[in-house]
């Protein structure tokens, strides 16, 4: 019994879906427009268990865990300070980030750190969990998943060793922004890594553009700037810099 009531170190995020009240309010009474919207958002919450399976594959672990109420997403992770499980779970988020925008046109806020925790069936509860909804809450703003400060380091240490080990590991996974805070970054891709494909540079690219042109003009001044800092990003990406696939073009 009390090891359902003991915290473990694990590494912890908390995702919120952007602008999730508006889309739910907009699915009453709305007709098949509404319909299609819900039958949008609950997809991209329902794509989280097939995610799973595929983060604990792709880590080897079964202890890959994953909560979702509402609008909110908690993945836990498997801390350990002498492997690469933060560089694992980093990247996974990020792919989980891509495919959402691909296939459903969601953008995530969140933060992540590391800490105890318990997250089992029944109950997520610690002070990881606090720090991880904190960053979220209070320091995100735009629509990023940022990384703990005490993270970083961690992170640099164990990229280092997945570096030694492959010299085509994925270069941004993370990226330093002008508030100081590190985020996952969904605007590069290293360019032999796989999500930095083809098949990005002729979907992935016209579907942020799409997000931003539709929000760009919002009434809300908290929503533009939300979209005014996707527009920075998209422009300084090598996915705009490079012209290998041919040209895209993107007017923000």
């Amino acid at each position: 019994m009390d090891e359902l009531y003991s915290y473990e170190r694990r590494i912890v995020c908390f995702i919120d879906i952007l602008g999730f009240s508006n889309i739910i309010k907009g699915t009453v009474n709305s007709g098949i427009r509404g319909k299609s919207d819900l039958r949008n958002i609950c997809g991209a919450l329902n794509m989280l268990d097939d995610f799973r399976l595929t983060m604990c594959e792709a880590m080897k672990a079964k202890d890959v865990r994953t909560t979702q109420f509402s609008d909110s997403v908690v993945i836990s992770f498997p801390w350990n300070e002498e492997d690469n499980s933060i560089v694992s779970a980093i990247f996974l988020i990020k792919n989980y980030q891509v495919f959402l925008i691909m296939q459903h046109g969601v953008l995530l806020r969140g933060g992540i750190t590391v800490g105890d925790i318990i997250h089992n069936e029944k109950l997520i509860v610690g002070p990881a969990m606090i720090d991880a909804y904190t960053l979220e809450s209070k320091s995100a703003i735009t629509p990023r998943i940022i990384i703990d400060s005490q993270v970083v380091p961690l992170f640099e240490k164990a990229f280092d060793r997945c570096r030694k080990g492959n010299r085509y590991f994925d270069t941004t996974l993370i990226s330093k922004d002008d508030d100081n805070r590190y985020y996952i970054d969904y605007f590069n891709f290293s360019e032999r890594d796989r999500t930095g494909s083809f098949f990005y540079y002729n979907d992935y690219l016209p579907q942020l553009k799409t997000l931003v042109a539709s929000n760009k003009d919002n009434e809300d001044a908290r929503i533009r700037e939300k979209y005014s800092w996707m527009s920075n990003k998209i422009m300084a990406s090598n996915l705009i810099r490079r012209r290998k696939f041919g040209t895209i073009t993107i007017s923000l």
